[in-house]
C-alpha cells in the first residue's frame, strides 16, 4: 500500500510540471514563483531572434517587470536612453496557463494575454500574437524573487 501511495504521489508531482509546452518541475506555487522582478532577456519575432524590434516600448529588451502579490505590475524600460516607468495589473488565466496583463504604454492601455510556454524558477517564456498577426516570444529572466515576502 505504501508503494502505491508513493507512486501516485510521484505521478501527481510529475504531471504538475506538464502544464506548459516546455515542462519543468518546481515545488514552488506558480503564483509565488511569478512574484518578483523579471527582465526581458530575449525577444523573438515570428521565430527569429531580434535585438532591434519589440512589440511595444514596455515589452522591449531589458524592460523589467515587477509582479506583486497585490496583482500590481510595475514596469521600467528605456526610451531614448531615458529610464521610463509604467504600471499595470496582472492575473493568471486559463488554469494558470496564461498571464493576463493590462499595461500602460506611454499614454494608452494595452491588454495582453501571454501564453506561458515555459516557466522555470528563473526563466519565463511567453508567447502572444499582436493585432497584425505577428507572433512574439518574450524570454524573461528572474532578477529578484519576492516569493518569500508578503508584497
Amino acid at each position: 500500500m505504501k508503494k502505491l501511495t508513493l507512486a501516485i504521489a510521484a505521478a501527481a508531482f510529475l504531471l504538475t510540471g506538464c502544464r506548459y509546452e516546455e515542462p519543468s518541475l518546481s515545488l514552488t506555487n506558480v503564483e509565488k514563483r511569478l512574484r518578483g522582478a523579471w527582465t526581458i532577456s530575449s525577444i523573438y519575432k515570428n521565430g527569429e531572434k531580434t535585438d532591434a524590434e519589440s512589440p511595444t516600448l514596455v515589452e522591449s529588451q531589458y524592460a523589467m517587470y515587477e509582479f506583486y502579490k497585490t496583482k500590481t505590475l510595475l514596469i521600467s524600460y528605456l526610451h531614448n536612453d531615458i529610464v521610463c516607468k509604467s504600471s499595470g495589473s496582472w492575473a493568471f488565466g486559463e488554469k494558470k496557463k496564461t498571464i493576463e496583463l493590462i499595461l500602460i504604454n506611454q499614454y494608452y492601455p494595452i491588454s495582453r494575454s501571454y501564453e506561458i510556454v515555459k516557466f522555470k524558477n528563473k526563466e519565463l517564456k511567453v508567447r502572444f500574437k499582436d493585432d497584425d498577426g505577428v507572433e512574439w516570444i518574450l524570454i524573461l529572466s528572474l532578477e529578484q524573487s519576492f516569493a518569500n515576502y508578503d508584497i
